[in-house]
């Protein structure tokens, strides 16, 4: 899946002012080019995110979890460890969340580990490489492989070699982990039905592209031949990022909640978009590239020219403005450019004020 993390404006993507890659010109028989928007509010897709290296990587969750996530990983017997370190953190064996898309009956992470355990390793193997996908979010789709893990990670190679080992091994991390995440699972479960239910008016006044872009908080998505679904699945453990799953006919994006439905009350705590907002601003080569992005919408390989820095390092200031909402990704197919969010430059004031004063200005 995506690699995790990190917005979007609604309406049209603008206009390129360079001459962007063209696509091929497609005449799709099959059915027409539509595309429907559905929401999976189960916390299933939780569950294996919450394994994920890039879960609690930032403080857009709060300390305790951040604390709990730690302490919950390094409770695991030392083999389950070494496995879901392979498997997990790197977010191969994330993409077995597959496996629920079209399983509604799956209501629980015990019903998950159920139906997972149930696979033939074949079958097991088909989920985690039912498509590869490419991740409009700069950290949802790529393995977050740290030189400071000291065990090796499992690679793609390895998975197929032993598929009975495989599915030993992911079956082995699945049930070593539903003991500690069913203390947090109820609170998992009230915020992401929170998040769902403050997004009636959304649902209700929104075309689907616009939907989706505010959704995400910037992926501003544009329909491919053949993808007939596009999934929201709220998350509170991919907080700041999404995480994309990807299928044969759909699309999920594991959207990370809005701070409104988080259940941590300090009256004290600035909000998450405040610190955000702030943090990104607060770097000098994510000003440049906002200056930039301020005379035109601007590939990743532009950008990364441009300031004569990698695209790995560009890629983790892009994720920082995008979890600020200050930039926005249009995507389409293989194709992805960077806008600049002009209306969120005048929130940096407005809501530091508000905070400081309690909305009095």
């Amino acid at each position: 899946m995506p690699r995790r993390p990190p917005a979007r404006t609604a309406g049209r993507p603008a206009a390129r002012t360079t001459d962007a890659p063209a696509r091929p010109s497609v005449r799709d028989f099959t059915g027409g080019a539509g595309f429907s928007v559905e929401w999976d509010v189960r916390p299933v897709y939780d569950f294996l995110f919450s394994l994920s290296g890039d879960a609690g990587s930032t403080d857009d969750l709060p300390s305790a979890d951040r604390t709990w996530l730690t302490e919950a990983k390094a409770s695991l017997p030392k083999a389950v460890r070494a496995a879901a370190l392979a498997l997990f953190e790197n977010e191969i064996g994330i993409h077995i969340a597959s496996l629920a898309v079209d399983r509604p009956d799956i209501r629980t992470p015990e019903a998950f580990v159920a139906a997972v355990e149930s696979l033939t390793p074949a079958d097991l193997l088909r989920a985690i490489f039912t498509e590869t996908p490419h991740e409009p979010d700069e950290a949802a789709a790529e393995p977050s492989a740290s030189a400071s893990h000291p065990e090796p990670k499992r690679d793609h190679a390895a998975l197929l070699r032993d598929p009975e080992g495989t599915h030993r091994d992911v079956v082995a991390v699945l049930r070593g982990w539903l003991t500690p995440f069913s203390s947090i699972g109820p609170r998992v479960i009230a915020m992401i039905e929170r998040d769902h239910a403050m997004r009636a008016t959304d649902r209700a006044t929104l075309d689907d592209q616009d939907l989706i872009e505010k959704t995400t908080g910037g992926i501003r998505w544009l329909a491919e031949p053949g993808v007939r679904r596009v999934i929201l699945a709220p998350s509170y453990f991919s907080r700041p990022y999404n995480f994309l799953l990807a299928g044969a006919n759909w699309r999920l994006f594991g959207y990370p909640i809005a701070d409104d439905a988080l259940d941590v009350v300090d009256p004290l705590a600035p909000p998450q978009s405040v610190v955000r907002l702030h943090r990104a601003l607060g770097d000098e080569t994510r000003l440049r590239i906002l200056k930039l992005l301020a005379t035109r919408d601007l590939y990743l390989t532009e950008i990364a020219q441009q300031l004569e820095l990698s695209k790995p390092t560009i890629k983790h200031h892009l994720a920082l403005l995008r979890a600020a909402g200050l930039v926005t990704i249009t995507e389409s197919g293989t194709v992805m450019y960077y806008s600049l969010r002009r209306p969120r430059l005048d929130d940096a004031s407005k809501e530091l004020q508000g905070f400081l004063t309690g909305g009095r200005g």
